[in-house]
């Protein structure tokens, strides 16, 4: 998922990022530790969910990258460019008191070490100058929300919700609140993912001709509810004596919370 920033932190990342002028950058990719903060690309060029998570795995696999000033590598995007490298230059902005906070600059030029440097330079200025990257550090220490505020006025959604997977496929992006009680330990994450992929597989089993998709599964330590349509996908995990009424009203009251937090908790990408 995305961190959770609010509109103007947001609106600052994309000023930052769009300043870069170089007319063989691919993507410019803001990282907060494994989460992608914001990227840019050219408006003919996509980024492919299987090439961006190639990015985030390289540039945490090695400390190597953190602890050096700038770092030039070869890349290859298989989805992007199959048949050729690409090249990228990645930062942690560490001098600006921000360890978490990566910076990705991918050229399709092998000789742009320098002028990227000096566009990374730029960006941390306008970031650091703004407060924003110190609200992007702060949020990569934290979960973007937990269950417990979902459930406050004024949306007061019941206690008997633990925990939700939402599904944007529109914008092909999910949300999740952090782990609280009772999902801490390992093997109680690790239990209620493999439900929330058993519930998923259950109901894409059903006829894709009804307008939308409805399943509630109860087990013995909690219940999963799911809600599929058109615009997104929502799983519910609940308490395992939740009735199918009572997990349709959970449901309803989550879509306007979602709604209403939008802006902060997805990214629009943007285009140079």
């Amino acid at each position: 998922p995305c961190p959770r920033l609010s509109l103007s932190v947001r609106s600052q990342v994309n000023k930052a990022l769009l300043s870069v002028q170089s007319p063989n950058l691919i993507y410019a990719i803001l990282l907060a530790r494994t989460q992608l903060v914001q990227f840019v690309r050219p408006r003919k060029t996509a980024l492919w969910a299987e090439d961006l998570l190639l990015v985030v795995n390289l540039v945490n696999s090695s400390s190597s990258f953190r602890e050096s000033e700038g770092t030039w590598t070869p890349l290859c995007l298989p989805l992007y460019s199959p048949d050729a490298n690409v090249f990228a230059y990645i930062c942690f902005l560490h001098k600006h008191q921000a360890p978490d906070v990566c910076l990705v600059l991918v050229t399709s030029s092998d000789d742009e070490f320098f002028s990227l440097a000096e566009s990374k330079d730029k960006i941390a200025d306008v970031l650091h100058n703004s407060g924003a990257l110190a609200r992007i550090q702060d949020a990569a220490n934290h979960p973007p929300f937990l269950v417990e505020e979902v459930q406050a006025a004024p949306f007061s959604i019941s206690k008997e919700l633990l925990h939700f997977v939402y599904f944007s496929t529109s914008m092909n992006q999910f949300i999740a609140p952090g782990f609280s009680p009772p999902f801490w330990s390992r093997q109680a994450k690790q239990r209620l993912l493999r439900q929330y992929q058993a519930v998923s597989h259950w109901v894409h089993r059903q006829q894709a001709r009804v307008q939308h998709k409805v399943l509630l599964v109860n087990w013995e330590t909690e219940a999963v509810f799911a809600w599929v349509d058109r615009d997104c996908e929502l799983y519910l995990a609940l308490d395992p004596l939740t009735t199918r009424a009572s997990a349709l009203a959970i449901c309803n009251r989550l879509l306007r919370w979602v709604r209403a937090q939008e802006a902060t908790l997805f990214i629009t990408p943007q285009m140079w």
